[in-house]
């Protein structure tokens, strides 16, 4: 089980920890925005006790400068960097999964051993993605950034539960544009899956990588530790890997299972001279495809998908439950705080009532008795003073041409206790001229207060219609007539009921109160219905309400049979490999799809869309170059555009 945070963290909110090494904390995370609880992220961060490490910090920038460009189905996928609160910090993407060295360990347990040809695909998968980044080149010169992972061990491999492999961790990796990450005499890295070179300080290149897999690889098979000594003795266990080519035995020895042809593959890949290795991640990947072709043709993704979540079956139950109840409550706390920021905005005109009396956003306070009363929770706002109108004014709605006003009742006499202004905010002495200004207003008020009031009881007694005409001091909500006077109540009926709260309706752009279940409207008068939830299309409706549609006076219902949302993923790269994004839906307001236009910062991985048309416009404003191009998106799309060159643009930044 995870420790959960639930913080705010920057633009995102922390669900739990679920990770915590030497210098760094691993957590899942989701956008801090309301209804953006469909995209999950993890959060890895510099501990606040070395953020003033300048080696760490650089080891940690050292991971962004490297793998942010990277797009490959097999490594993790790095979103953003930036630093909040004084910690350096990625967003990456959330694998659901384990890691080698958790199958190791389970599979350990259950004393059996990782099925052959599950081993071989892992390592297959793996090698494909260190080949990628050991010959990734930059993007704008061409030059091979000369990348070296440094750090390959089983930890670092997560296998998804639909069986996809993903490489990690990048933080010591060395780039040709980053220099050195150690200093002479520095050796990094787990010590047991160090190739020779790194333990002789020697230089390093792709094919150390490919040592340290190759390590893997041997475990994986034989479900034994190669390079491990007792008591941890760690001059023992670099002497075993110096010696490797005398030391290191064939998997078949401890595993018959293992073909004599994977026993050669793995021996080479385990090879102390580098020149006797395989050279490049694609040719042991290669080399592997080759033993799985032959000895194992069925196997496949779906069937180290269905071994992993066997092995771990329990722990997907629970773990998801978790993030479910996690995400529940970082949804209300999240709406909580959107929903306090909201009702403070409406009102700043008593921003120094509100000042005494409000609830501040809660930022990373927030408390486990808000989580189940998130929506309860209300701004105390002291009401306006509202005065009552004299009668015999014109009002411009009683002008000839004009529509008549709707009728409204009597108005409640207040007694002279209820037009008091309500005890004043206490202000401090110190507060001096400010003081001073403000009960000089508040006095003010009062006057006043009590003067409209004595002149609407005279003009009352003096008006001839008496008080029936006066101005109600609070109009209730009316129907809504046309000039015939007409007009109709409607009920809302909603497929699926769900959270009204998070529900939001409009008639003809007028806001609708959800909370009532019904609500006026005229008869005869051309209307629109818009209503939107999270999650679902924005559902329109054109309709009128006739005389024909109100039998025996009964309210008008009206069904709402909200879509929910359909989704396809795009991913996309550029050349150059920074610029922004703006994806905008060709399909506003057919089907009721009203979408706000989406910007993003390339590269793109596998970013949620509705189902729909979408024009997307891609530009770098500084080299003044771009690209537009139009996509459609089909239910469970996976769009993939890698690579799209941009071309110069027809007219000078920022004048488009």
């Amino acid at each position: 089980m995870s420790d959960s945070v639930l913080k705010k963290f920057g633009k995102y909110f922390l669900l739990d920890r679920i990770g915590e090494g030497g210098m760094a904390e691993i957590f899942r995370a989701r956008l801090a925005s309301p209804g953006s609880s469909g995209r999950f992220v993890v959060i890895k961060r510099i501990q606040g006790a070395y953020s003033n490490n300048n080696e760490f910090v650089q080891m940690f920038r050292g991971e962004v400068q490297v793998t942010m460009r990277f797009t490959h189905p097999n490594i993790v996928q790095l979103y953003e960097s930036g630093e909040e609160n004084g910690q350096q910090f990625i967003a990456m993407e959330l694998v659901e999964g384990r890691n080698v060295r958790q199958i190791l360990s389970k599979i350990s347990q259950k004393q059996q051993r990782v099925p052959v040809p599950a081993s071989c695909h892992m390592i297959e998968q793996a090698a494909a993605g260190l080949n990628y980044a050991h010959a990734f080149k930059d993007r704008i010169t061409g030059e091979p950034l000369n990348v070296v992972h440094r750090d390959v061990s089983p930890q670092n491999i997560l296998v998804s539960y639909d069986g996809n492999i993903k490489v990690i961790d990048f933080g010591i990796a060395k780039a040709a544009t980053n220099g050195d990450a150690t200093r002479a005499g520095v050796i990094k890295g787990k010590l047991s899956y160090l190739s020779p070179e790194q333990v002789m300080g020697e230089s390093l290149d792709g094919r150390s990588d490919l040592f340290a897999l190759g390590i893997v690889l041997w475990e994986l098979l034989t479900g034994k530790r190669l390079f491990v000594a007792e008591g941890d003795n760690e001059f023992q266990v670099l002497k075993m890997i110096e010696s490797c080519n005398s030391y290191v035995k064939a998997p078949s020895t401890y595993n018959p299972e293992v073909p004599k042809e994977l026993d050669a593959l793995v021996l080479q890949a385990l090879s102390r001279d580098p020149k006797k290795r395989f050279q490049t991640g694609d040719d042991l990947a290669r080399a592997l495809r080759k033993i799985l072709a032959i000895h194992f043709s069925d196997f496949g993704s779906s069937d180290l998908s269905t071994f992993v979540k066997k092995l771990f079956h329990d722990l997907i139950v629970e773990d998801r439950k978790q993030l479910q109840q996690l995400n529940a409550k970082a949804e209300d706390l999240i709406a909580l705080g959107s929903q306090i920021v909201t009702k403070e905005s409406l009102a700043p005109a008593h921003s120094a009532i509100r000042d005494a009396t409000r609830i501040t956003n809660l930022g990373n306070k927030f408390e486990k008795s808000q989580i189940t009363n998130a929506e309860k929770v209300e701004v105390a706002i002291q009401p306006d003073r509202q005065m009552k109108i004299p009668v015999n004014r014109v009002s411009p709605a009683t002008s000839p041409g004009a529509r008549s006003a709707p009728a409204v009742p009597p108005p409640v006499r207040r007694s002279q206790t209820q037009t008091q202004i309500s005890n004043p905010v206490p202000v401090s002495e110190s507060n001096g001229i400010f003081a001073g200004i403000l009960k000089l207003a508040v006095a003010g008020a009062v006057m006043a207060a009590g003067g409209l009031w004595f002149k609407g009881q005279f003009l009352q007694k003096n008006d001839p219609a008496g008080p029936s005409r006066s101005v109600a001091t609070s109009v209730p909500v009316n129907p809504v007539v046309n000039p015939q006077g007409k007009s109709a109540r409607i009920k809302l009926r909603f497929f699926p009921d769900g959270n009204l709260s998070r529900t939001r309706a409009t008639i003809n752009s007028q806001p609708v109160d959800l909370a009532g279940g019904e609500f006026p409207v005229a008869v005869g008068d051309p209307l629109e219905l818009v209503v939107d939830r999270p999650g679902f299309v924005t559902y329109r409706k054109e309709f009128t309400v006739k005389d024909t549609d109100l039998v025996d006076g009964k309210d008008f219902n009206l069904d709402v049979k909200l879509e929910p949302m359909v989704y396809g993923t795009l991913t996309l790269s550029t050349v150059p490999d920074l610029a922004d994004v703006t994806i905008v839906s060709l399909d506003q307001g057919a089907s009721g799809n009203l979408q706000k236009s989406v910007i993003l910062k390339t590269p793109i991985y596998r970013e949620k869309l509705p189902v729909g048309h979408y024009r997307v416009i891609i530009r770098n404003d500084l080299l003044n170059v771009e690209k537009t191009f139009q996509i459609e998106v089909k239910q469970g799309d996976v769009i993939v555009k890698n690579g799209i060159p941009l071309e110069a643009a027809r007219n000078p930044a920022g004048k488009r």
